[in-house]
């Protein structure tokens, strides 16, 4: 029989997770411990209250629901059982979800025409976006159909 206090070093959390609002995210906290730590949480300095949002998990994780920007922070595990304290923390970031603003519609055109097909988009700030374009289901290669596709404009 073995007796160990809490420790994260063999199952470190996560450093950061990122979700969108409206989700629901789900922090671990399984530090390696004799007997079975357990486990509260904070966010930032602020003990965490168990409500209709957060709820402490029966392995010692947390679940937020309904993610709102208001949620983003540093969350903390405290993990302790009579041998021991340790805590890990986990910063969240929470993103506005990507909107198709302006989508491409259903054109006539002339073969031999060009067309130019629109789609914008609206974003968060701190989201690195890119455009993937498909014809007829099939994976737009702008490198390989150079002389047929070409982006113009966007990323």
């Amino acid at each position: 029989v073995s007796a160990s206090p809490p420790d994260f070093s063999k199952n470190p959390m996560k450093k950061l997770i990122q979700v969108q609002i409206g989700s629901t995210v789900d922090f671990e906290c399984k530090p390696k411990a004799s007997p079975k730590a357990k486990c509260s949480w904070k966010k930032g300095g602020e003990q965490l209250h168990e409500n209709e949002r957060y709820r402490v998990t029966l392995d010692g994780g947390l679940r937020v629901a309904n993610v709102t920007k208001a949620d983003a922070g540093s969350y903390t595990c405290l993990a302790r059982n009579q041998f021991g304290t340790a805590s890990g923390s986990t910063n969240l970031i929470v993103t506005e979800p990507t909107r198709i603003t302006l989508a491409p519609s259903n054109m006539d055109v002339t073969v031999g025409e060009s067309v130019v097909l629109p789609c914008q988009v609206q974003h968060d700030p701190i989201l690195d976006i890119s455009f993937t374009w498909y014809f007829n289901g099939t994976l737009t290669d702008f490198k390989k159909d150079a002389s047929h596709f070409e982006k113009v404009g966007g990323v």
